[in-house]
């Protein structure tokens, strides 16, 4: 008799008659979890905390959660050295296999 590997998916609880649709936001910003941020700047959730732990990246706790706003993360991109944010868009894209 062979054990099955727990194979449960992680999914947030149905939302209830009356509560919001939209992506969650503090004032009007967007916010974006570990693996949110990680694949709006094509990168591993790891490489996400490795920066966060360095300070390298703009981020906020709630508690013990990290979030990340997206318009902080934009910016970041765009004052990165050598690529404009267009570029670096079109790079995640083609990673992807988006065109």
């Amino acid at each position: 008799m062979e054990c099955q590997p727990n194979t449960i998916t992680r999914r947030p609880p149905p939302k209830r008659p009356g509560m919001a649709r939209s992506p969650r936001s503090i004032d009007g910003e967007q916010l974006l979890d570990v693996r949110a941020c990680a694949r709006l700047l094509g990168t591993s959730e790891k490489s996400v905390r490795a920066r966060v732990a360095r300070r390298l990246l703009p981020f906020r706790r709630f508690g013990s959660r990290l979030v990340f706003l997206r318009n902080e993360l934009i910016a970041y991109v765009e004052h990165l050295p050598g690529h404009t944010l267009d570029e670096a868009l079109a790079n995640m894209a083609a990673r992807r296999g988006e065109q």
